[in-house]
């Protein structure tokens, strides 16, 4: 019997870290190139899943890029143009990650069969 349940939790953690491996893939696939198609051709679970992963690691990226800005901004010390410049592009990248972090949240909803969700940020 602790044989079987042993057996079954390997069994069942080796399908869920598969399934995740499989949309780390699918969203590697996805680029700024090719998100539009990716979004319009979206059906399944897994295509959302794998939007959502995207938008998730852009949205880490644009924080990423805020923080850089934040640090910059810091460095110029008496420059208050450059000061207010890293300012500035460090909004704007934490607004850029608000927004991707919003999409990544529709989808993620999308991909647990929430229809509705679908209501949320478009891309232009």
């Amino acid at each position: 019997m602790l044989k079987r349940v042993v057996l079954v939790v390997i069994l069942a953690g080796t399908a869920i870290v598969g399934w995740r491996g499989g949309v780390v893939r699918a969203a590697d696939a996805i680029s700024d190139d090719n998100v539009n198609a990716a979004v319009a051709a979206a059906k399944t679970p897994e295509d959302h899943a794998a939007l959502a992963a995207f938008f998730t690691t852009k949205a880490e990226a644009a924080i990423a890029s805020a923080e850089k800005h934040n640090q910059m901004a810091k460095s110029f010390g008496p420059s208050k143009s450059m000061t207010a410049h890293c300012k500035d592009l460090a909004s704007t990248y934490r607004k850029q990650a608000a927004d991707y972090t919003a999409l990544a949240k529709t989808q993620n909803a999308l991909a647990k069969g929430n229809a509705a969700a679908g209501g949320g940020k478009t891309l232009q």
